[in-house]
């Protein structure tokens, strides 16, 4: 791995704060964040001794704790009071792992979802919309909602008195997060949590990629350190998604389906072709057509972008985010083309510095007119 001339010009400087007080002797860091509907989970070491307040005794008793880690940026030589610092996650510490030989201890845990994902629901909040919901839930566990309104409700039909999420659960218990993802995948809705923030809104709108620029010869520039380039031939082949539904309002079964070519578009299955193709089916219930064929349309675009996937190492830096976008050149292949951001893991240590792997997927598909 070639070295990198970035890490050569800054100072990485580290801050945990366990329940808002902050403790020294973090000696190395892990901080992942994904675009999936899952946590992001941090792992981290402790060097006993190096601060009074963190000792064996103090883990062993504890309970409920919170953590959050910071991050700060500074130019080679200068104080940490002179970086730009940046809270990487926060949220609740699962687990501890004391080494008594070695003097340290490990803290792992998840962001604030996890108040959520550990919460068991079984409440059908009747004639309340996503968004509402989505409000109850983040106010519950002290999130601050930062959500876009949504105009249907999503609880009960007045006609037949049954609940479109008690039927989506098939009237058993899941969790509040289990909840929400459904409310996101019904609207077309990003979720995640940000701190202590709950975002359930919109897909941001697309923006300039950061270029990711490979030089030829299988030299990385200052951009990467390391590239890892895969596709999958399943997801590169014609992809047809069929939503069923049974309408218990209309007693109808309302089915609709989408297709991919391997041109990269989408469109209807009424105007496509019949060249094999791989066929996948969800059922759901009590949707309208027009929110079978959004459902299709969405599952369609999620299956399709992963079909090229690209894995590159770079020095760390605070900018880049999941759902971003980013853009490889310098290939020279078809890989040469725009990504949105699916995982980064961060890591930073005192004997690595600040490094950060990204894993990106391919754009999703557009609907043509």
């Amino acid at each position: 791995m070639p070295p990198s001339n970035i890490a050569q010009t800054r100072a990485i400087h580290l801050q945990l704060l366990i329940d808002g007080q902050a403790i020294a002797g973090t000696q190395e860091v892990e901080v992942c964040t994904s675009n999936h509907q899952i946590s992001g989970w941090f792992r981290l070491l402790l060097v006993l001794g190096q601060d009074a307040s963190v000792s064996v005794a103090r883990f062993s008793a504890m309970t409920d704790a919170t953590a959050e880690i910071l991050v700060g940026i500074a130019a080679a030589g200068l104080a940490a009071a002179t970086a730009d610092w940046q809270s990487l996650i926060a949220g609740p510490i699962d687990d501890i792992a004391i080494d008594m030989v070695a003097g340290t201890v490990q803290l792992t845990g998840r962001d604030f979802s996890a108040r959520l994902i550990d919460t068991l629901s079984a409440e059908s909040f009747p004639n309340q919309t996503a968004s509402e919901i989505a409000q109850t839930l983040a106010l519950r566990h002290g999130l601050t909602p930062v959500i876009t309104a949504t105009a249907t409700p999503i609880g009960r039909y007045y006609q037949d008195g049954h609940s479109i999420f008690s039927l989506y659960q098939s009237s058993s218990t899941v969790t509040e997060w289990d909840l929400l993802c459904a409310l996101a995948e019904t609207e077309g809705y990003d979720l995640f949590v940000r701190n202590q923030s709950l975002l359930f809104a919109p897909p941001l709108s697309l923006t300039l990629p950061a270029v990711w620029q490979w030089m030829p010869g299988g030299t990385g520039s200052t951009t990467m350190t390391d590239l890892r380039m895969e596709r999958s031939l399943a997801l590169a082949r014609d992809i047809t998604v069929t939503v069923q539904s049974w309408n218990s309002r209309q007693q109808t079964m309302i089915t609709q389906s989408v297709r991919s070519s391997v041109a990269g578009t989408l469109r209807s299955t009424k105007t496509a072709t019949h060249a094999a193709a791989s066929n996948y089916v969800l059922l759901r219930p009590n949707l309208t057509s027009d929110q079978a064929l959004a459902l299709a349309t969405q599952t369609l675009a999620d299956l399709s972008r992963h079909e090229r996937v690209i894995i590159a190492t770079m020095p760390g830096e605070l900018s880049l985010s999941p759902r971003n976008l980013v853009s490889l050149q310098g290939t020279q292949s078809d890989f040469d083309q725009t990504y949105v951001v699916d995982e980064i893991l961060r890591r930073i240590s005192l004997r690595d510095g600040f490094v950060q792997t990204v894993r990106a997927v391919n754009t999703p598909l557009v609907q043509n007119p």
